[in-house]
Order: structure tokens, then sequence, then C-alpha cells
């Protein structure tokens, strides 16, 4: 079956059950398993974050080696802004500006710190590879936790 034939064969139930999710959001949103998914997603990444931060002499440099504009300013900066946006994951608080926050720090840093394409050492190459792809997932996720924590915030409105 191919694509346009799946969309068209779809119930108008199906459709309706799409476009209103105000009753499924907030039943996702009090159910343990997205908590749970918040809790490691935005945890791990304040970790992350604080690990920066306790270790910013040694991830400046490597930022300087990687000739990022004006690192001691942009690591600890970026750092803060994804701690901040790990910690309103976990509690759900202004889930939205969370998820920019943590998008914002996956899509400026993971081109710049992971770029593989310009590596020639091949262990090398396939561990920044392996960190780019992570990031991508981790972004992806980050936007999908964008788009329902803006749901969030307009039916609370």
């Amino acid at each position: 079956m191919d694509l346009q034939a799946w969309f068209q064969s779809s119930s108008d139930g199906d459709r309706k059950a799409l476009t209103e999710p105000v009753e499924a959001e907030s039943a996702a949103e009090t159910s343990w398993v997205f908590r749970l998914g918040r809790a490691l997603f935005g945890g791990i990444l304040a970790f992350n974050a604080l690990d920066n931060l306790w270790n910013l002499d040694e991830r400046i440099a490597y930022a300087e080696a990687k000739n990022t504009p004006m690192p001691e300013y942009t690591v600890p900066a970026t750092s803060g802004g994804l701690l901040l946006g790990g910690i309103g994951i976990v509690l759900w608080r202004r889930p939205s500006a969370a998820a920019a926050l943590v998008a914002g720090f996956l899509v400026s840093v993971t081109p710049v710190m992971h770029d593989f394409w310009n590596l020639d050492d091949p262990e090398e190459k396939q561990q920044q590879l392996i960190h780019f792809l992570k990031n991508t997932a981790l972004f992806g996720a980050a936007l999908a936790f964008l788009k329902f924590g803006r749901r969030d915030t307009a039916t609370d409105a």
C-alpha cells in the first residue's frame, strides 16, 4: 500500500482523534510513562549541562580547538540554557520554552562540536558520527516536547 492510499484509507474517527488533542494530552501528561520519559530526557540533559559547567575550563579548551567563536562566553551560556531546559522538562514548567532551550543547544552545538565530516582518523570520525546522530535524535525529541508543550500551554489558557 502506498502512502497516499494509506492516508485515504484512514477513517474520519482517526482524523478527528488526531485533530482533538486535549483529552489525550492531559491523560498523557499525567501518565507515569510520560513523567518517566521527561525525567530521563531532561534529567540526563541537565546532568550533562552540570558536567559542562563543573569542567568549564576543559569544555572551553575543546570549543577553542573546534574554532568556536568566543568559547569563554558561549560554552557557559549554552550549558546554562541546557541546564534550564533540562530542569524545565523534568518539572514540566514552561515546557515549550524549556524544550526550545534544549533544541537551541543541540542545533547550535552539534554541527560544530561533532563535525565528523572534517576528520581523517577513522576511529575519531566514527565516534563523532555517533555523537552527531545521538544529538540529532535528542533534537528530534526536543522538537516533540516543544510541540507537546505548546499544545499543553494552549489547553491551559
